[in-house]
């Protein structure tokens, strides 16, 4: 029997199941997706908030098995603690409006590992999300579970969940009339700045990372590809500063 799901299989199944969790709650016209009424309402989880303690620095997200202990820090005691299973818990330092897209993922992240234990039945484990933060160091065992394939295929099903493809063309439409973003490339891609803050503003529209949507973009086959040399012809008469109001 066929125990891995294909990347087209996530990215269906968490496409329908926030197409039907719109129907149920009425979010019809949403450009944002409600990723905690839908974890704990829809798929009946709880959220619970958790300062997490030496042993799970660097860690954002927990889904916990029902037998799995997770260190926490609660009045200034560390403790550890065994969760009920299927219950996600978040670190508490992403209770923050500066990093509520890192929020949001995670909680989508736990919410992928869940989907994907329902769908895979025996499959549950208990899982950790890390995001990756460009000079933080980790240890061996954190970069292992950051690249696995479980991990990998709960990323997919966040950014499934997050920006199914309804969402990210009503953001399109929105920020660039619809238009697939202009990329050029040649030995590597090259984002002119133009399309660079339309996509930081799409993606502030559907509440995410400017990466998360741009890998989302890439997946959907939204960038119109242009050769490199395109974009040579006209780089020496190219002035500073920009239009503002783009």
């Amino acid at each position: 029997m066929k125990r891995r799901t294909s990347d087209y299989e996530i990215n269906a199944l968490c496409g329908m199941l926030i197409e039907d969790f719109i129907k149920k709650f009425h979010y019809s016209n949403t450009r944002v997706i409600d990723i905690e009424t839908f974890v704990t309402d829809y798929l009946g989880t709880k959220i619970v908030f958790e300062t997490f303690d030496y042993e799970t620095k660097g860690r954002d997200g927990f889904l916990s098995d029902g037998i799995t202990q997770l260190r926490v820090v609660r009045d200034g005691i560390s403790q550890r603690v065994i969760y009920p299973k299927n219950i996600i818990v978040i670190n508490s330092d992403l209770n923050d409006p500066n990093v509520l897209a890192r929020l949001r993922f995670t909680i989508a992240h736990e919410a992928g590992h869940l989907i994907l234990n329902r769908h895979i039945p025996g499959s549950c484990e208990a899982a950790f999300h890390t995001e990756f933060t460009e000079g933080e160091e980790y240890s061996i065992e954190m970069l292992k579970s950051m690249l696995s394939i479980r991990e990998i295929m709960s990323n997919k099903a966040a950014a499934s969940l997050l920006m199914p493809p309804f969402i990210v063309s009503r953001a399109l439409n929105t920020y660039n009339n619809g238009n697939k973003v202009t990329a050029y490339t040649g030995s590597d891609t090259i984002l002119p700045d133009i399309s660079k803050r339309i996509i930081q503003r799409m993606a502030d529209s559907m509440g995410v990372s400017f990466s998360a949507c741009y890998r989302r973009l890439k997946e959907l086959g939204l960038f119109d590809v242009k050769p490199f040399s395109e974009y040579a012809i006209n780089f020496n008469n190219m002035e500073a500063g920009y239009d503002q109001s783009i």
